[in-house]
């Protein structure tokens, strides 16, 4: 099953449901021809190689200022970083084209990276250099009109919450951490299309896609330290038990697939509804020590959801990850692990058998 309609697909559907005439199937092949010729002027290697261009352009100015001493400086570093920051916001929002919007980007990392370099060896400080950086990602969340930054900018953002969580709470901070942008990101995936309308309009996607990696790299940081067993080197906080960050978890799973299935219309078919809940409650039962496994799955159904491939390719990545993790845990014995081996199995195959079913019903109502 493709994730996306083509656009022949579309049109025909429309012309069907007689919601247009016939000739607009060649009237939108026109538009979109004469768009695509509007938006690839140039070939893609001409874009690539002056976004190398810019690049470059911006690591040679940040060996000049390496190389006069200016990194040995606090007070010159974060002039000299405020007015990159500044500037490239001040160019991308004036020029177009793809050799200034690389080189905005790149310039407005440096003068990102310059900041921190000095602000770390200013005040020795790790809070105030995570409030410095999370306070720059917003600015730029809000006034860098870019969709690679907007998602490096979330990104900063999860990251920094995440460190400060840690430092005032523990292990706890980072599981509410966990629990709150898992809503965060099933929020925005579920009222996508509003939220696209509203002020967030083009930064709904990154920001969803800077979650998608943000809360499973909590839940990968959390499974790490679990299995030092004792040899805490890297972490030596205590996180919630598994169950406990599970449960809500599941509650948040549970209602997103409650809105998934009333915007598809099948949140009154107990037939639809109810094996998908059972089977919810199984999974979660099975993955109480790995609540990564939860959130991948989560990922998955949102993927398919709103046929994001890069989603579903996210999720995949990180059901992968926790299922080895899970599989690896020797706090697991065997005969659990074989358990929960047989109870996900009879789960895909009852949701085959669903599926194959409700196509067969699908196929005789269209006959």
């Amino acid at each position: 099953m493709a994730l996306r309609p083509s656009m022949r697909d579309v049109l025909r559907g429309l012309v069907t449901e007689g919601q247009v005439d016939a000739e607009v199937e060649a009237r939108a092949r026109t538009a979109l021809e004469v768009r695509q010729r509007t938006l690839s002027a140039s070939p893609w290697f001409v874009k690539a190689l002056s976004g190398l261009g810019a690049w470059m352009s911006a690591g040679f100015l940040m060996s000049f200022f390496a190389c006069a001493g200016l990194w040995d400086e606090a007070g010159v570093l974060i002039v000299v970083g405020v007015a990159l920051y500044t500037g490239a916001i001040f160019l991308r929002r004036k020029t177009e084209g793809p050799f200034m919007e690389q080189l905005s980007l790149s310039t407005c990392l440096a003068g990102v990276g310059s900041i921190l370099a000095a602000m770390a060896d200013w005040t020795h400080d790790d809070v105030t250099v995570a409030l410095v950086a999370g306070g720059l990602c917003v600015v730029l969340l809000a006034y860098f009109p870019d969709v690679i930054l907007y998602f490096l900018a979330t990104l900063g953002i999860c990251v920094s919450l995440g460190y400060l969580a840690q430092e005032a709470l523990s292990g706890l901070g980072v599981d509410v951490c966990a629990v709150l942008g898992t809503a965060a990101l099933c929020g925005l995936l579920v009222f996508e299309p509003r939220l696209r309308k509203g002020r967030l309009g083009h930064r709904v996607g990154p920001i969803a896609f800077a979650l998608a990696c943000a809360v499973p790299g909590w839940l990968l940081f959390r499974n790490v330290v679990g299995t030092q067993d004792g040899f805490h080197y890297v972490f030596s906080g205590d996180f919630m038990p598994g169950v406990v960050l599970t449960v809500p978890l599941c509650l948040i799973a549970l209602w997103t697939g409650w809105q998934v299935l009333r915007e598809q219309g099948l949140d009154k078919d107990r037939g639809v509804w109810l094996p998908a809940a059972f089977a919810l409650v199984l999974l979660t039962g099975m993955t109480l020590s790995t609540p990564g496994l939860l959130v991948a799955g989560l990922m998955l159904t949102l993927g398919f959801h709103r046929r994001s491939r890069v989603m579903l390719g996210l999720a995949v990545a990180f059901l992968l990850t926790f299922g080895s993790f899970y599989y690896y845990d020797l706090r697991l014995t065997l005969l659990a692990k074989a358990l929960a081996l047989v109870g996900s199995g009879l789960v895909l195959l009852g949701v085959r058998q669903f599926f194959q079913r409700r196509a067969s019903a699908v196929l005789s109502e269209a006959r």
